[in-house]
């Protein structure tokens, strides 16, 4: 197991993440990934749960979620009643992997969502983030927000199987207004954060 995968491994269920390459372009991404954790533990969500990596995002749009990385850590116990169901599907692990949580439940009505954890990966383009809003407060709340969106994009297509733009920007505003109306603890609780 090479270091990527085991971190993979190790921050799956957790709000740890792996943020170093997006750190590697913009050194106070780590605040914002400190300023998700801390809004996740505030208001008892879970936005950071399913993904272990961020990644660099080198074009485009603020931040973006492709369902196509997704991987999926299936609990012996799961992988074996699984089995048992469809005992012929050489594929099985594969399809496990694309499949939504809702979906697999069908098959396993009292699965233990311990027994099945994603180990997903988001993409932030940190990079168009501070050109065109410089070394920023600003800067560092789009970071968060845009985790926050994609993070929504995933939790969304594993609990209902689909995802769409309106989830995402409502859970991004909402996050928005919270770090608006919580700056000085926010502050206070990451001290990183004192100049701004």
């Amino acid at each position: 197991m090479n270091f990527k995968e085991w971190i993979a491994q190790n921050t799956v269920g957790t709000e740890l993440v792996d943020s170093s390459k997006i750190e590697s372009l913009y050194k106070k991404a780590k605040i914002s990934v400190k300023i998700v954790q801390l809004y996740d533990k505030m208001t008892n969500q879970k936005l950071l749960t399913n993904i272990s990596t961020i990644a660099p995002l080198s074009s485009g749009v603020y931040g973006l979620y492709m369902s196509k990385e997704n991987k999926k850590i299936i609990g012996q116990r799961l992988a074996s009643r699984l089995k048992l169901l469809f005992p012929q599907d050489m594929m099985l692990n594969q399809k496990l992997q694309t499949l939504p949580n809702s979906v697999i439940k069908k098959y396993v009505p009292d699965l233990d969502e311990k027994e099945l954890q994603a180990s997903d990966t988001i993409h932030v383009n940190v990079q168009k983030i501070v050109s065109e809003l410089g070394d920023s407060k600003e800067a560092i709340l789009e970071i968060a927000s845009t985790i926050v969106h994609e993070s929504t994009h995933e939790i969304e297509l594993h609990t209902t199987g689909k995802t769409n733009e309106i989830g995402p920007k409502n859970a991004e505003n909402r996050f928005v207004q919270w770090a608006n109306q919580n700056w000085n603890m926010i502050k206070s609780r990451i001290p990183e954060l004192s100049n701004f």
